[in-house]
């Protein structure tokens, strides 16, 4: 929006207070002050118009003085002020540039981001037709990525493996400046972990005997003692069962969500217009999806659309050993009882995509360093796969 259009003149005819002569034209008034009142415009203007508003619509001081038919610009000359001005993709922007309410503003915000975001997914959707390494080319934690830039394939697996190496190094250490959020800290807060009576001030012995008795207030053992072998494992497996799909019903049963993942999935729903059949950790709707094995208990899914019958997989790199980053004998995850290889935890994961196979689900597996490097690929990938 140009000056003109913005910063109206004062009405017309204007009688100058001081000697009651009217005025036409700003262009009259303007010369007049200058030639025969031999006034200062600005000064003029404070004293005696003012028709409008003087102030920096971001800082609130004074604008700059534009002239005496248009007052002041409600703009100041401030580096940062000038800055926000220009940037229209901003709600404070669109409230300066297009005189909307802050509320109109976020709702014309979000508008535009939504356009400007599918027009970049469909420009993307026709260039992985053409290219199906397009997001790979443009992933530091990719071979193609290097080999793009003239690296050999040796060369390009190390690079990129010294990349997914500084991330996991980065998110470990963010997750270690939150003490609450450290495995360190749960291990010495909970009375079912040995780390407990260790913290108090017991031997490691000690330790053991009373983390041994605070477990076996019901086991599998306990069961055959009172009840005879088949008695006994019946009455375990019903209630470990039971137990089970207690705390999955109730929501209290979590599969280890990150936020991260939950920010990709909710940006995945607000694609769907009706999500009764969508399941994920923090939908509106419904909790996470399981599915219930003999062999290998109840397995949470992160993403659901039941209807097309497709899940979405998001591993974190730490917790599901990023093959990436990791070897097979590597132990990764900090968080497990057992300390598990990063074989073993491919092993597990393997295990449960065939769980979801064998009941006609297909499965995308979304890695956690993938997303926070290209969210909008990732999400475009996550939404070629679902068909929406």
């Amino acid at each position: 929006m140009n000056a003109a259009k913005r910063y109206k003149d004062i009405n017309l005819p204007f009688i100058c207070p001081l000697t009651k002569r009217e005025f036409n034209s700003t262009q009259g008034l303007a010369t007049y002050i200058t030639k025969t009142l031999k006034q200062n415009h600005q000064e003029y203007y404070d004293k005696y118009i003012y028709h409008r508003d003087s102030n920096c619509f971001f800082c609130g001081n004074k604008g700059k003085f534009i002239s005496v038919g248009k007052g002041y610009r409600n703009l100041c000359e401030k580096e940062e002020c000038l800055k926000k001005s220009k940037k229209s993709h901003s709600v404070e922007g669109l409230m300066y540039r297009k005189f909307l309410t802050k509320e109109e503003a976020i709702i014309e915000f979000e508008n535009q981001k939504n356009i400007q975001l599918d027009s970049r997914m469909k420009t993307f959707s026709k260039i992985r037709e053409i290219n199906p390494d397009f997001d790979k080319e443009r992933s530091r934690n990719c071979k193609e990525f290097w080999i793009k830039k003239g690296f050999s394939e040796e060369e390009s697996l190390i690079k990129s493996k010294e990349v997914m190496k500084e991330i996991h190094e980065k998110t470990l250490e963010i997750k270690k400046i939150n003490k609450e959020k450290d495995s360190t800290y749960y291990y010495e807060t909970t009375p079912m972990r040995i780390e407990y009576y260790l913290n108090k001030g017991f031997s490691e012995d000690d330790s053991k005997e009373m983390l041994g008795q605070r477990q076996t207030t019901f086991s599998k053992e306990i069961c055959i003692k009172k009840y005879g072998e088949d008695e006994g494992l019946k009455i375990f497996n019903l209630r470990q069962e039971k137990w089970a799909k207690t705390l999955v019903e109730n929501g209290n049963l979590k599969g280890g969500y990150s936020l991260i993942s939950q920010e990709l999935f909710e940006k995945i729903s607000n694609y769907y217009e009706n999500q009764e059949d969508l399941y994920f950790a923090k939908s509106k709707l419904n909790n996470e999806y399981y599915i219930s094995t003999k062999e290998y208990g109840y397995k949470l899914y992160d993403f659901v659309d039941l209807n097309s019958r497709k899940i979405i997989e998001f591993n974190g790199d730490l917790y599901h050993a990023n093959p990436k980053i990791y070897q097979e004998n590597d132990i990764t995850n900090p968080f497990k009882g057992r300390k598990k290889t990063a074989k073993e935890i491919w092993e597990d994961d393997k295990i449960k995509i065939k769980i979801a196979n064998d009941r006609k689900f297909e499965v995308l597996v979304i890695w956690e360093s993938e997303y926070r490097k290209n969210p909008i690929e990732t999400l475009n990938k996550c939404l070629d796969f679902l068909k929406k």
